[in-house]
């Protein structure tokens, strides 16, 4: 902070550089490590252009599902035999507190969202983790709509 004072003591308050962007087929991959665990970009251009972009997040990373190869994801691996200490008299008052306590253990950053296929509807039910986005409204959406 220090160093972009100094700078800007002297009037050097440029907060970029001329930067040309490359022509023709190009393919980028950015990684940092946060405390989830790592962040990476991916992005392929063509004649100055994306043409994909694509960002994996450390949220999105630990809440993979099994792999091809039987090996759970790290938030399905985390409640496997979770002790359940929450009382409830009937099964219907289950709210699965300790499964979530252990799920916001890893700090997710993301809504829990399922799309369920019925027929020729798709069924969406959100349960925001975060503030991020308050709407509380489930639709149902014709199949396809979602792409």
């Amino acid at each position: 902070l220090l160093a972009a004072y100094d700078h800007q003591k002297k009037g050097e308050t440029a907060v970029s550089r001329d930067y040309e962007i490359p022509k023709g087929e190009r393919v980028g991959v950015g990684f940092w490590g946060a405390g989830r665990g790592y962040l990476s970009h991916h992005l392929t251009m063509d004649k100055g252009a994306l043409t994909n972009y694509q960002i994996l997040t450390p949220s999105t990373i630990n809440a993979s599902p099994m792999d091809p190869f039987g090996q759970a994801g790290p938030y399905e691996e985390a409640v496997m035999n979770t002790p359940i200490i929450e009382r409830f008299a009937k099964p219907d008052d289950f709210k699965g507190i300790d499964i979530l306590r252990t799920i916001r253990s890893f700090d997710p950053c993301m809504p829990c969202t399922t799309h369920m296929y019925a027929g020729d509807v798709t069924v969406v039910r959100e349960v925001n983790t975060c503030a991020c986005a308050l709407d509380e409204e489930h639709d149902a959406v014709p199949a396809g709509a979602l792409g």
